[in-house]
């Protein structure tokens, strides 16, 4: 009778046991999966280009800003343009910073609603050149708008 009791107890530990090492098993290859995922994200951000490469990029790419072309009811979005000009009316502070940029462009000048997202601050009077992009909507008051990344 007591062969019959130890035999099920006996079954009961090996198999405790043996579940015991697949979850190691698991737990080991979860962690190879993670080690590849790791390395893996690694060589994705070296495929990504740094943000050296992304400014020369949007300077190479960038056209002079056209007042008259931007200066319409449906701008277009996403031009990479590039401003030189004199900031006035600053509103707020660092980064988000949003300012006015005059601009003498042929015989006339032109003025262009900046949103700064460069991490450059600017003081009124500054003569700037500004790389960004052209958003869709004009600003309060009427102006293009350019989301400016890089101001020197």
């Amino acid at each position: 009778m007591k062969k019959f009791l130890v035999m099920p107890i006996l079954a009961a530990i090996l198999l405790a046991a043996c579940g015991g090492n697949e979850v190691s098993k698991e737990e080991s290859s979860g962690s190879s999966t993670e080690s590849k995922e790791t390395v893996q994200k690694d060589v994705e951000k070296k495929d990504e280009p740094t943000q050296e490469e992304l400014d020369a990029k949007l300077k190479k790419e960038a056209t002079d800003a056209d007042f008259v072309e931007l200066n319409v009811d449906n701008p277009p979005e996403g031009k990479k343009v590039k401003a030189t000009g004199d900031v006035s009316m600053i509103s707020g502070d660092g980064v988000g910073t949003t300012f006015t940029l005059t601009t003498k462009e042929g015989d006339g000048y032109g003025m262009y609603t900046i949103n700064n997202f460069s991490l450059t601050d600017v003081q009124e009077g500054d003569k700037v050149t500004i790389y960004g992009t052209t958003i869709a909507e004009k600003a309060d008051d009427g102006s293009p708008q350019i989301n400016a990344t890089i101001i020197e």
